[in-house]
């Protein structure tokens, strides 16, 4: 018996009518009766038991199909200014690392309302191509044009880039990381409680409203799962409506129903809201395949094919290379692109030259190199040809139009209106049809038309504040900066494990010069104490300081790529919002250890206290210069460790006789100013230190004095500058460091 099923487009997703734009009948569908593209097969799609052309099937034949909530977009910009659609244009764009070439001549377009996938092997040019778009690599030839303009960096306001890498603070719920960026990146001119809205509705959207105050976490804290994470990833460029989106691989490390949501998403984003969406993809899945526009596939950095994702098919089978049946495209493209090379010259040939007059032998032999399955399947494939007819047959050559430019115009042909293939089996044999759909089902048009008028009636508006410099002022960005990097580093500098460290170090000092006697043989433990105090706290602080810049480093070359703040605003802030945890931890310390070690005077504690603070400010410094010049953490422990150690043997304790010609090495020393300071702090101040009564070291103590001069403790550890100079010579140290910090981020490492 011989069954016949006629089906519809492949682009259509329930087998309506083709005349029925794509965007249109979402729209008017109710949001729970909306469902996926189904997995592709020549077989079409069909509806839950429906055939091909929409009635019953009067077979058993059935197939089970994931469908998944298609989450609405269409108010994604509600409230937001109005952004006129940018159209995307690169053309012959060719890139050299070094001597190496990486992209060799790549030309394609993406309209707004449109997806263009970037496709291709694993080091084939794909997120290169993206960043020379997006204009953080500078192309060595050709031409980038956005909206009919050369690619400047004013136009990188009206784009977002999606990394691979879900780059975030790791200690700030996914609420606290949109809603810093909505604070730094939506204009002043918004309401703050307007801005708070479109937070939620940004949550809404992508589903992430149950784990809005979960933390982003890392390897070591469970936080948001690895699609939530990308979810907040493009929820963050979302908050500023952009005109283009730019991402890369959105769907790697996601499960098959998590990416096609994804897509969906983006899909539905570009659709209903005119958008410009470009990225890249290593294997989608045949559901995910068709919903895209437009692909650009790459074949060691050349273009292999850039046109409508529904010729891909006709294109493939018109060079010699057709695709077999039940077959994801996707899967098949990337597996010839993978290929010997003569099926990759073919391929590039294929793509690059049709005006020319290529021909292809499809008798030619062409091995494609694929799992033992695949080969199995693709053998009976070609062993069914002979029941199956194209414009191209075994033994005949396939001629391209030499009217046709794929470069421009990408690949328009249409594809063939029937294909036949007979199956035996159970005494059925079933004819497929698989015609393609008409261009006008390629849901734009009548959302353009639209669009259009009002983008252009309103475009004075949707720029008002995206060719500023800065989408916010220096007072927003200090404010909020310092909010947020008070909440970032609180975790860290204030965490368990460094209130227990703290105490512990604290007991253990206290206990270890416990009411220390203030007399001449107790002396050298006194100022043991001062020595430790100074020193632990100098390493603490430093190494600390060390792993701040490296560690956000990533988080704040994304933000700076995409203009969010000034370096200014968020170094300052970070000074700012940091001041109040870094003065914790010492004096929590202070007051633990130096009652116990004896001290009595709450004057004395006072200054103690200040001496020691400003001591932690300078080595924080230090840290932060180390850090900022010395991006590797290893370099930097290492001359950390130097720096460090330095400052220890010439601080004035350990060393009483420094050899004349290393005399001057004592300045360079932090510690030696401060421990200085403690001391004149602690002898003039405190309570006086008796002398000994045999054998006095101390010449005052020769006069029938009880009590040592102050002038010969000072000067028993060599030349001692005044109190005010200690201090000066210390907040000059802090100062210079951090101006020298801010010149490095600035300019050592500042964006290309």
């Amino acid at each position: 018996m011989l069954k016949t099923l006629s089906l519809h487009n492949l682009g259509s997703a329930r087998g309506a009518p083709l005349a029925t734009s794509r965007a249109s009948r979402k729209l008017a569908e109710p949001l729970g009766e909306q469902q996926g593209p189904r997995e592709h097969c020549p077989l079409g799609y069909r509806g839950p038991g429906q055939s091909g052309d929409g009635s019953p099937r009067a077979d058993n034949i059935s197939l089970i199909l994931l469908s998944s909530r298609e989450p609405s977009v269409a108010t994604v910009s509600a409230g937001m200014p109005r952004r006129r659609p940018l159209q995307v244009e690169f053309n012959d764009v060719s890139l050299t690392v070094g001597k190496t070439p990486i992209l060799n001549r790549l030309t394609g377009s993406c309209r707004p309302g449109e997806v263009l996938a970037i496709m291709g092997p694993s080091g084939s040019g794909k997120t290169s191509l993206l960043n020379t778009i997006s204009g953080r690599l500078r192309a060595t030839s050709g031409t980038i044009t956005i909206g009919g303009e050369p690619l400047s960096k004013r136009h990188k306001r009206h784009m977002c880039y999606v990394l691979q890498q879900d780059v975030f603070f790791t200690d700030l719920t996914l609420r606290q990381t949109l809603m810093y960026t909505a604070l730094l990146r939506l204009p002043d001119s918004m309401p703050y409680q307007e801005k708070m809205n479109h937070v939620d509705h940004i949550l809404d959207i992508l589903d992430l409203k149950r784990c809005q105050d979960t933390i982003i976490g890392n390897m070591l804290k469970r936080g948001l799962s690895g699609g939530e994470k990308k979810r907040a990833n493009i929820a963050c460029e979302l908050l500023t409506n952009p005109s283009i989106m730019l991402l890369d691989e959105p769907t790697s490390g996601l499960d098959s129903s998590t990416a096609y949501n994804l897509i969906t998403t983006l899909k539905q984003f570009a659709e209903k809201e005119n958008k410009t969406v470009i990225l890249t993809l290593h294997q989608p899945s045949s559901q995910i395949f068709y919903m895209l526009d437009s692909l650009l596939l790459l074949c060691n950095g050349q273009n292999a094919y850039f046109g409508d994702t529904r010729k891909v098919v006709e294109h493939f089978s018109r060079i010699g290379l057709p695709i077999a049946p039940h077959y994801n495209p996707a899967d098949f493209i990337l597996e010839v692109v993978k290929g010997s090379p003569e099926v990759q010259e073919r391929v590039i040939q294929g793509a690059n030259c049709p005006e020319r007059g290529t021909t292809f032998n499809l008798s030619q032999n062409i091995t494609i190199q694929t799992s033992p399955s695949i080969h199995s399947l693709y053998s009976k494939y070609l062993s069914l040809q002979d029941g199956h007819t194209t414009t191209g047959v075994e033994g005949e050559e396939c001629p391209w139009d030499e009217d046709c430019n794929c470069q421009d115009q990408g690949y328009h042909a249409k594809c063939p209106a029937e294909v036949s293939v007979t199956i035996t089996g159970s005494k059925k044999e079933t004819s497929v049809f698989t015609k393609m759909g008409e261009e006008e089902d390629s849901g734009r048009s009548s959302w353009s038309e639209e669009t259009e008028s009002e983008a252009s009636a309103s475009s004075s508006s949707s720029e008002e504040y995206v060719d500023r410099q800065w989408p916010t002022s220096f007072l927003t960005q200090f404010k909020v900066l310092t909010q947020r990097n008070f909440c970032v580093a609180r975790p860290f500098i204030l965490s368990r494990l460094h209130w227990i460290q703290t105490l512990g170090l604290a007991l253990i000092a206290g206990l270890l010069w416990f009411q220390a006697p203030r007399t001449e043989e107790a002396l050298h433990d006194i100022q043991g104490w001062m020595f430790f105090s100074t020193t632990y706290w100098m390493l603490f602080m430093l190494f600390a300081a060390l792993q701040s810049f490296p560690s956000e480093r990533e988080v704040i070359m994304k933000e700076r790529a995409s203009g969010s703040y000034r370096v200014s605003a968020y170094y300052l802030a970070k000074m700012v919002g940091e001041l109040p945890l870094t003065f914790t931890l010492p004096t929590f310390y202070m007051l633990i250890s130096y009652p116990m070690m004896g001290g009595t005077h709450v004057l004395t504690f006072i200054k103690h206290l200040i001496v020691l603070l400003l001591n932690t400010l300078v080595a924080q410094s230090m840290g932060l210069l180390i850090g900022a010049i010395c991006m590797d953490l290893q370099v930097g422990i290492t001359v950390s460790a130097l720096f460090t150690l330095f400052s220890q043997l010439f601080g004035g304790y350990l060393a009483n006789k420094i050899p004349p010609w290393l005399s001057w090495a004592k300045y360079l020393s932090m510690v030696h100013y401060a421990f200085q300071n403690m001391n004149i702090i602690e002898f003039s101040d405190g309570t006086p230190v008796s002398c000994s009564l045999e054998n006095s070291r101390f010449k005052s103590c020769g006069f029938n004095k009880s009590y040592i001069e102050v002038s010969e403790i000072l000067d028993e550890r060599g030349q001692t500058l005044p109190l005010w100079l200690n201090t000066t010579i210390l907040i000059m140290f802090m100062l210079s460091a951090r101006l020298l910090t801010y010149l490095m981020l600035r300019f050592l490492h500042r964006l290309k």
